[in-house]
This record gives C-alpha cells, sequence and structure tokens, in this order.
C-alpha cells in the first residue's frame, strides 16, 4: 500500500523547489498565474459571479479573498525586504467577516481587474527584489511556518491556483447560472 503524501509538504516542497529557480523564473511563474486568473474568469457574468453552492463561497467572495491576501502577502514581503518586522500577512481575520458582503456588491468585471493588478504587482515586485540584500528574510506562515521572500513569491502562486480551482468547481457545480 503506498502512503499518499501530505498535501502541506507537497505545497511547501514546491514553493522550496520554485523558488531555489531565482527571481526571473518566478517572474514567469506570476506570468503565468495572472494568464491562469483570465482564462479562468474570461465570459463570468455577475450572476455567475454570485453563485455559490450551498455552504461554499461564490466566485467574488473568492476573488475579494485572493485580491486582499495577495496584496498583503505584497506588503509584506516589502517590509521585510525592507528589514522591517513583519507580522501575519493575513492580518486581523475578525476584521475581514463583513468583506464578503462588500464583494459581493462589486461587479465581477472589477474584481477581474483589481486580481490582474494585485498579480502584476506581485510580478513587479518579485523583478524589483533582484537589488536586495534581504532575500533571506523570513516571516510565518500559519500553515507553512517561516517562508523566505523567494518562497513567499511562490506562495502566491500556490494560493492562486487553490482558489482558482475553487472557482473551477463553482463553475461545473450543476446550478451554475448559464451565460
Amino acid at each position: 500500500m503506498t502512503q499518499q503524501a501530505d498535501p502541506t509538504q507537497q505545497a511547501l516542497s514546491y514553493m522550496r523547489h520554485q523558488a531555489a529557480k531565482g527571481l526571473d523564473s518566478l517572474t514567469a511563474l506570476l506570468e503565468r498565474t495572472r494568464a491562469d486568473w483570465d482564462r479562468c474568469l474570461e465570459g463570468m457574468s455577475d450572476a455567475q459571479g454570485r453563485f455559490a453552492p450551498a455552504g461554499e463561497w461564490s466566485a467574488k467572495e473568492v476573488l475579494g479573498h485572493a485580491i486582499r491576501a495577495c496584496r498583503g502577502v505584497n506588503g509584506q514581503i516589502t517590509e521585510a525586504v525592507a528589514g522591517r518586522g513583519v507580522e501575519s500577512p493575513f492580518g486581523d481575520a475578525s476584521a475581514l467577516r463583513d468583506q464578503p458582503a462588500v464583494d459581493e456588491q462589486r461587479p465581477v468585471s472589477d474584481l477581474r481587474r483589481d486580481v490582474a493588478a494585485a498579480y502584476d504587482e506581485t510580478r513587479r515586485l518579485a523583478t524589483s527584489l533582484s537589488r536586495s540584500p534581504n532575500l533571506d528574510a523570513t516571516f510565518q506562515h500559519p500553515f507553512f511556518g517561516q517562508l523566505n521572500i523567494r518562497e513567499w513569491i511562490a506562495f502566491q502562486r500556490i494560493h492562486a491556483m487553490d482558489h482558482i480551482q475553487q472557482i473551477e468547481k463553482i463553475k461545473a457545480a450543476p446550478a451554475y447560472p448559464a451565460p
């Protein structure tokens, strides 16, 4: 009987592998991530974006979360590279309690634009880091432990793909609205 690998360890191994390739490779990875978001959201209407299978988030809620998380991580990377102490990039979860309702009111086109801009920001940040002496600075992830700057950039890919798959699952639900 074969033992399945722990998903957390698989993700951590992937992040470390990608991080070891260097910033140019990470930049290309972020470009692919942005393109994956574009493909996932292509043609999605506001009604489709609001649709949520029972007990699940809607695509709009997923997008809002992805945008906030990406920008939060980018801010923390900037702080760490500058040599300042870094708290959790996810902030106070209780402060985000009402945010999904706000995301539900926004048009999918705005959320799509904002997720693209967030990943473009990450790509620009990765490109700018080639001049940084602090790429080995680390800060804590709640599941993966201490990650260095390059690993945090690779995390942006893991996080995006997790939520892109979540939206694809929503789109595959039998009650998903027709275009």
